[in-house]
């Protein structure tokens, strides 16, 4: 009996450590999967096969490329730069405004700014352009004529920026006393412009919206920060509205209308509709939110049910995406990421480790029985 009581024990330890290196490899073949995915996107980037957009070549961060721009008849200037910015966030640019490394060179009759300059040269913003974020493009000259900002991602390198205005009459979004050209990209013109917004004198200008944003989002922040309107300098002249009540109902009704006459777009292409954001976790008619934040206005990235399970939110690409205040979907590096390139990944809370954790504890316990069953002394 104690010889078969003694197999028992055997096989229980050996069970046990079985369970530790079985779970020890799985999880190193997941770090080598993991290791292995990424390698395949480094030799991707580094063929160059990344379909983000003409002319270039980009990786992790890093770009290569050209964007041009078509001097206005009108600009006498004799030198011309660009200035890059981030579009979201504190926007902060790769360089300062009109310094030597935001020249532009002149080539075959266009002048051209090679973006490799920004990868390795930056203070401000490390590592260059990264593919799936969007910046602020725009133009200058030395002689005080600037355009105003359009949209702009590694999918416009190698496209032409033109002046598409004959007037400096773009409005400064927040000194209206300032004026700038309208800019427009040539072959992305559909796709990458100028954000809309409201200004602070109440104009509404652009035409391109963030995927996961309203119209309600850009009312309510204005009614925010110009609680003050009218400006005793200057008034819209879109309207004769002196008061801020007035110019708010005003531009709820022009906005309403821009969208319903098909003149605001998504950046990236596709006419803008409010319609992604109804129902849950949308923004609601005032510009609040309805859903996807927590009541202490924090947002939630996912949430466990009451059976355990959990959810998580991430785009196609494996990085982690939340909701923010308004409803939009955010990743992980601030990004807006399009409703359509979330997925929702559902399970128990489980890493596997808890499994591991019982087999090696009832294999200890049966152990400890057996050890303590064999060694005990017959009774007298």
């Amino acid at each position: 009996m104690k010889k078969f009581l003694s197999f028992l024990l055997v096989i229980a330890v050996v069970m046990s450590f079985a369970t530790i290196a079985m779970t020890v490899s799985a999880a190193e073949n997941d770090e080598v999967a993991v290791a292995a995915e990424n390698d395949g996107v480094a030799v991707a980037a580094a063929d160059g096969d990344t379909s983000v957009g003409a002319g270039t070549d980009v990786s992790e961060s890093g770009t290569s490329g050209k964007v041009y721009f078509e001097k206005p008849a009108k600009w006498a200037g004799t030198i011309f730069y660009t200035h890059i910015f981030e579009a979201t966030g504190d926007q902060t640019s790769f360089f300062g405004w009109q310094s030597k490394k935001e020249a532009l060179k002149e080539e075959d009759g266009k002048y051209v700014y090679d973006l490799s300059i920004l990868d390795d040269s930056s203070a401000q913003i490390s590592g260059g352009l990264k593919a799936g974020k969007d910046y602020t493009i725009m133009f200058s000259d030395n002689v005080g004529n600037e355009s105003c900002g359009i949209m702009f991602n590694t999918n416009c390198i190698g496209d032409t920026a033109k002046v598409v205005s004959d007037t400096a009459s773009f409005e400064n979004n927040v000194d209206s006393t300032k004026h700038s050209y309208e800019l427009s990209w040539t072959a992305n013109a559909q796709k990458y412009g100028i954000p809309l917004m409201i200004t602070s004198v109440g104009t509404v200008q652009g035409s391109f919206m963030a995927k996961g944003s309203t119209t309600a989002d850009l009312i309510k922040t204005w009614d925010k920060d110009y609680p003050d309107y009218p400006n005793v300098s200057s008034f819209s002249p879109q309207s004769s509205a002196r008061d801020h009540n007035t110019r708010l109902a005003e531009l709820k009704t022009q906005l309403a209308k821009l969208v319903a006459d098909g003149k605001v777009y998504y950046i990236g292409g596709g006419q803008f509709t409010e319609e992604q954001n109804s129902g849950s976790g949308g923004s609601s008619s005032d510009g609040s939110s309805s859903g996807g934040s927590s009541s202490d206005g924090s947002s939630s990235s996912g949430g466990s049910s009451s059976d355990g399970s959990s959810s998580v939110l991430k785009t196609k690409d494996g990085k982690t995406v939340h909701k923010d205040a308004n409803g939009n979907y955010v990743d992980e590096d601030g990004n807006v990421v399009d409703a359509s390139d979330v997925v929702e990944t559902q399970g128990t809370v489980s890493t596997g480790e808890e499994t591991t954790y019982i087999f090696v504890t009832l294999g200890v316990m049966l152990a400890a029985g057996g050890v303590y069953f064999l060694t005990r002394k017959k009774r007298a």
